[in-house]
């Protein structure tokens, strides 16, 4: 028992591999296992999905809890630096995903799905939707994409590159289980993983979570803001 609740790098190496398998199962079931026991209870889907949302977070945060306490404290004692080593990083990540997009709009004219449905919901839920990809998100992505990784993969570049894969990967979900798949999505790995790849160099560098979680949280942030207002401006 003390050694499952240990920190990651004095943890069997088993156990931090059955760890990152609990994070990415959690990622497929946890979210569709709340939503049935809450549904006969509670009939606004959107307070569903927070609280089943802020239950996962809870669920990862458990898993790690000690490494995590520990980089809150370390991030933050040096929050300059790790900031701007972060941003740094982030300014990488973002040529990577523009460069990339420019490129599949050229030649797809379009955006992925997972952005459509992100967009379909900030508009008709800003409020909920906002709490969701602006804290909930970068939390549960940041412990499932980058710090169940991390022990695993002990190869710097292995490492960065299967956090971008894996990162892009899961952006284009939304067409696989909506059965509208087509072999095209794949190029929205790479928009998608430059920015994963970034998050996990950032991680990295400051050796603590929050680089990227706080990164994340203010790209996705004010992407939304800056949507809502275009939407709301009658520009989009």
């Amino acid at each position: 028992m003390k050694k499952i609740f240990s920190y990651s790098k004095d943890r069997p190496f088993y156990l931090n591999v059955i760890f990152c398998i609990l994070c990415f199962l959690g990622l497929f079931l946890f979210s569709s296992i709340v939503y049935l026991l809450l549904k006969p209870i509670i009939h606004n889907e959107n307070v569903i999905t927070i609280i089943a949302n802020l239950l996962f977070c809870l669920f990862l945060y458990l898993l790690y809890f000690k490494d995590l306490n520990k980089e809150f404290k370390d991030y933050f004692k040096d929050f300059k630096s790790n900031f701007k080593l972060s941003l740094k990083y982030y300014a990488l990540g973002i040529m990577g995903m523009v460069f990339f997009n420019i490129i599949i709009m050229i030649f797809l004219k379009d955006v992925s799905q997972n952005e459509n449905q992100v967009r379909e919901l900030l508009f008709s839920s800003p409020f909920y939707t906002m709490i969701s990809i602006s804290i909930l998100a970068p939390l549960s992505e940041e412990l499932i994409f980058r710090k169940s990784l991390q022990p695993v993969i002990k190869n710097k570049w292995i490492y960065v590159i299967t956090c971008g894969v894996l990162f892009g990967g899961a952006h284009i979900l939304t067409n696989v289980i909506s059965n509208t798949f087509v072999l095209t999505d794949l190029f929205y790995i790479l928009p998608y993983g430059s920015l994963g790849a970034s998050f996990a160099l950032m991680d990295n560098e400051t050796k603590t979570t929050f680089s990227s979680i706080m990164i994340h949280a203010l790209h996705n942030t004010c992407t939304a803001l800056l949507l809502l207002a275009m939407y709301f401006g009658g520009n989009l």
